[in-house]
């Protein structure tokens, strides 16, 4: 049996002893380590996301498996069974037989109630859910926990974070376990010794003489002794005398032992030993002449009681470690982890709501019926029909796509109020989960009308006609509203038996000083239609200008002219453009923005004193591009090649002359050491005449110059400096 005393405390785990075999050994490791199953960890680590927000608001979380267990891994277990071998070996002796480690039987302590605590990331709420497990371990083999736990959105990428690292893995074990051990065994004695001795020496001489008197001589030697001894012992085995759990135990005991003690020591008391009688007349009688007696006693008594009881503990303990990492145990995080979209595709549903958006109480419609042909769904239950007869109905579709494409058909019926006839639509395919279907789907034409934004200071009345295109001869018919100050809101309500398409139709505005302006209206679209100033609608003209405004252009002179000859209206504008205005937008009101045009006349001044005129010309569009579009000369100077140990300074020139044009420039560049790249940079009017001359001066340490020069024209965009032979 396990025997608590001489316990061998290892890095790895405590070993206990046995009181009968010494090579079998109980093991308690100190660690606890993921099971293993065929060399393989029982763990797994679980990430999800999902697009539908969980309940608390996070779109992902992870779960995690695993099974813990105190036991040793086969590399603990072999450095173990070792150091127990040499522990042994060393026992007994100089020159014993080595012990072998594979004899060493380990087993482990038999548990007769205990209790586990598992945390996970410190138990922060921020980062875990919940952690399940039993609350106990298996109390058999190697005390597995089957643990889980749910961790955040934040805790996931924390725990994987903790796992793939060396060192602890963020999973703290506590383990509280009770297991029986054998104590030194509880010993009392009682012990009583008790003995008497007597010792009697006599010594007679008699001298009879024949001429003078007889002599008599006697010596007397008498010795008496008596000793008595008495002891009881109580050893406790191991038990802390003071224990008030033992020391009452131990008070019995010795009581009981005390008690059969005195008992015993009743029954052998010895009896006291008389004196011997000095009287040696008898002997003399005999004629003895010389007397001598010795006579000795010697009484013991002995009592030896002894209480001897094997005893066997319960010891409690708790080993409690943060357990190793998955990686630092020996595995690949990649292994055991994985990542799932709850988008799966065995579980997706099209989930689809229906509404029809009109006002059934107000309009001509009874009812609506919406089908649905959504294959997965149709191939099992046929075509689904919702009804619709008032605004707030909502139809709601549900079906799984079996993986598949979640578009559907529609169709709607529309049935009018005292009309036998019905609208059906054609089959439109779609593919949403809020199907509306709208009033301008319903066959009926409805429109709103509202006085706007108007002025009626300077309108006096207006007239808005709304017409539809024709679903049948004189279907629908054109409206015509008269629109005063007086007027508050009009209405077009027509059936169509047809999806309503964009309709037109024009405002005619009568203004106070007897003019009068025409509006036309195209693709108008919409159930609400508001009736403005004739001046609400505006134009934007955007100037842009382009050119080389630093060396040719001087400045652009614009004149801008808005004409609409049928509402006799114009609008006119001016800017002159020039190096610091370089762009003008020109916003004005019109009356139909579909009518009337823009002209411009531009003047162009040169630098040169030259100019350039557009003449008038007429302007389509929304951006207004003015002046030339210069071309460049580009030349990077790369001065790297120049050794400046023998160079102290070099200049570059470079020329281009366009005579056609009057241009004629020129730029010098200086270069000394460490100085950067020079760039010359020229806008022409002539594409095609792109080329320069160059010349390079070399002042060198020496005192002298070198000089070098293109042979002639060049267009070269990279000119490398180097000092001549």
């Amino acid at each position: 049996m396990l025997q608590l005393q001489g316990a061998i405390d290892l890095p790895e785990a405590t070993v206990y002893t046995d009181d009968v075999d010494p090579f079998t050994m109980y093991v308690l490791p100190k660690v606890p380590i993921l099971r293993r199953d065929a060399d393989k960890a029982v763990f797994k680590f679980i990430k999800y996301r999902s697009l539908k927000p969980l309940a608390n608001g996070d779109v992902g979380a992870a779960l995690v498996f695993m099974d813990v267990e105190l036991a040793l891994t086969a590399v603990q277990e072999a450095s173990v069974r070792t150091k127990l071998a040499e522990l042994l070996t060393a026992r007994r002796g100089p020159g014993g037989q080595p012990v072998d480690p594979n004899q060493l039987i380990l087993s482990k302590p038999q548990v007769t109630k205990s209790s586990v605590m598992v945390e996970v990331l410190a138990a922060s709420g921020d980062l875990v859910q919940r952690v399940n497990h039993a609350g106990k371990p298996s109390n058999y083999g190697n005390n597995v926990v089957a643990m889980s736990a749910e961790l955040t959105q934040k805790g996931a990428p924390v725990f994987e974070a903790v796992m793939r690292s060396e060192g602890a893995g963020g999973v703290r074990v506590v383990y509280e376990m009770s297991f029986g051990g054998r104590m030194p065994p509880i010993r009392a004695v009682g012990h009583w010794n008790a003995s008497k001795f007597y010792n009697f020496v006599q010594d007679v001489n008699f001298e009879e003489n024949f001429w003078s008197e007889d002599d008599f001589s006697e010596h007397v030697s008498e010795i008496f002794t008596n000793s008595e001894s008495r002891v009881v012992e109580v050893d406790p085995g191991g038990q802390a005398g003071n224990d008030p759990a033992i020391a009452p135990v131990l008070a019995t005991l010795r009581t009981s032992v005390t008690q059969q003690l005195d008992e015993a020591v009743k029954r052998n008391l010895l009896e006291a030993i008389p004196a011997e009688n000095r009287d040696f007349s008898k002997i003399r009688d005999e004629d003895f002449e010389n007397i001598h007696r010795d006579i000795t006693v010697n009484k013991t008594a002995d009592v030896h009681i002894e209480f001897k009881e094997n005893q066997v503990v319960t010891v409690d303990v708790a080993p409690q470690a943060n357990m190793p990492s998955l990686v630092s145990q020996g595995f690949k995080w990649e292994d055991y982890a994985m990542e799932v979209d709850l988008n799966d595709p065995f579980f997706r549903m099209l989930n689809l709501n229906i509404q029809v958006n009109a006002e059934f109480a107000v309009l001509p419609i009874f009812s609506v019926d919406v089908k649905i042909d959504y294959p997965p769904n149709t191939s099992r239950n046929g075509i689904q029909t919702f009804s619709f007869s008032k605004p707030d109905d909502i139809g709601k579709f549900q079906s799984f796509t079996d993986g598949g494409s979640t578009a559907f058909k529609y169709q709607y019926v529309v049935n009018y109020k005292g009309e036998s006839r019905v609208f059906t639509s054609e089959w439109i395919d779609a593919d949403t989960t809020d199907l509306k279907v709208n009033i301008d789907e319903l066959g009926i034409w409805l429109v709103d009308v509202e006085i706007g934004d108007m002025n009626f200071d300077q309108v006096s009345r207006a007239v808005l006609t709304l017409e539809h295109p024709e679903v049948a001869p004189g279907i629908p018919p054109v409206c015509r509203f008269q629109i005063d100050k007086e007027t508050k809101q009009q209405q077009v309500k027509e059936v169509l038996m047809e999806p309503v398409k964009p309709y037109g139709g024009s405002i005619t505005y009568f203004m106070m000083d007897g003019r009068e302006f025409v509006k036309t209206l195209k693709d108008i679209k919409g159930q609400r239609f508001y009736v403005d100033d004739p001046f609400s609608a505006t134009r934007t003209v955007q100037v842009r200008t382009r050119g080389d405004f630093e060396r040719q252009i001087d400045s652009i002179f614009l004149d801008l002219t808005y004409t609409d000859t049928e509402n006799n209206y114009t609008q006119t504008s001016g800017i002159a453009l020039s190096k610091a205005t370089r762009f003008f937008d020109w916003k004005f009101p019109v009356i139909d923005e579909h009518k009337g045009k823009v002209t411009y006349k531009a003047t162009t001044t040169f630098q040169d004193g030259t100019s350039a005129e557009s003449g008038e010309q007429t302007f389509e569009g929304t951006t207004l591009l003015l002046g030339e579009d210069a071309a460049l000369v580009n030349v990077r100077l790369v001065p790297d090649l120049i050794d400046w140990a023998a160079v102290k300074l070099a200049t570059v020139d470079i020329h281009y002359t366009d005579t056609g044009h009057g241009i004629d420039e020129s730029e010098s560049f200086t270069f000394r050491k460490d100085a950067p790249e020079g760039k010359f940079e020229l806008a022409v009017r002539d594409r095609n005449n792109r080329s320069y001359t160059w010349k390079a001066t070399f002042f060198l340490a020496d005192g002298s110059t070198k000089e070098s020069a293109s042979s002639g024209l060049v267009n070269d965009e990279q000119l490398v400096l180097r000092v001549p032979a």
